[in-house]
């Protein structure tokens, strides 16, 4: 029977696959019996492969991180956004000709005024903050004023953008990578790189010997190669369909 190695692009593989796929790779050729593990270079590329698992782990949690982190404050200057706009807002209509509104808006501002530097407060505070401000603004006591000065859109803005934040900063990851930086790419790379010299290994062993823990190795490497390259043809597929349409 002639041996191959399936094929498998892994450089096409997302970051995420590429960690599964180590893993699966490794989980898989746990399975085989101990016995047959008599081959060093073998062994020594499991290890090898082994190590760079939560290395890579590691580096792919803390890009999550930062991505989470960068969102978050993305979400906050939305709000921050909002909560001047509401007071801007407030601002314009302290100048109106029409002394009703003027009124309204003292009213208001007055209320706004207890929340000092609101967007200047750190995340939680500032959560805290602007839902006791929107809270107040859709009382009995201050909803006249927000309706009759039309301003029910910049509440609207402060409550849905402070919802928006709570969401983010209420499901950030709460497992750290810890305080190592680690270089995403450099690390995918050797550990893919490590595992194309460790399957071709197997490939040429499996040719030369027919060595069962080769064979067994090779079987279980292509199932997992197999796996992962229909997976992204599935994922190619439509994109394939559009750039060449039936006739």
């Amino acid at each position: 029977m002639k041996q191959t190695l399936h094929p498998l692009k892994t450089s096409s593989l997302t970051n995420m696959e590429a960690g599964q796929i180590i893993r699966r790779h490794l989980s898989d050729l746990g399975t085989i019996t101990p016995d047959l593990l008599t081959d060093a270079p073998f062994n020594n590329y499991l290890e090898q492969l082994t190590n760079l698992a939560p290395v890579y782990e590691n580096a792919l949690a803390q890009v999550r991180k930062n991505e989470e982190t960068e969102k978050i404050v993305l979400a906050d200057g939305v709000r921050d956004k909002a909560v001047t706009a509401f007071g801007t807002a407030l601002k314009l209509y302290a100048l109106s000709d029409n002394q009703a509104e003027v009124e309204a808006s003292r009213g208001l501002n007055i209320l706004f005024g207890t929340f000092k530097n609101l967007a200047r407060l750190n995340y939680e505070a500032e959560t805290l903050g602007i839902d006791k401000l929107t809270n107040e603004l859709n009382s009995p006591a201050y909803s006249e004023k927000v309706n009759q000065l039309r301003m029910g859109k910049y509440v609207t803005r402060l409550i849905e953008s402070n919802a928006a934040f709570k969401s983010l900063f209420g499901g950030r990851m709460v497992t750290t990578a810890g305080t190592e930086a680690y270089d995403l790419k450099t690390i995918r790379i050797e550990m893919l790189n490590k595992n194309s010299d460790f399957a071709n290994y197997v490939l040429s062993m499996a040719k030369a010997t027919d060595n069962p823990l080769f064979v067994s190795a090779l079987n279980l490497l292509n199932t997992a190669r197999k796996y992962y390259s229909d997976l992204m043809a599935r994922r190619n597929a439509p994109k394939a369909e559009k750039e060449n349409p039936a006739v």
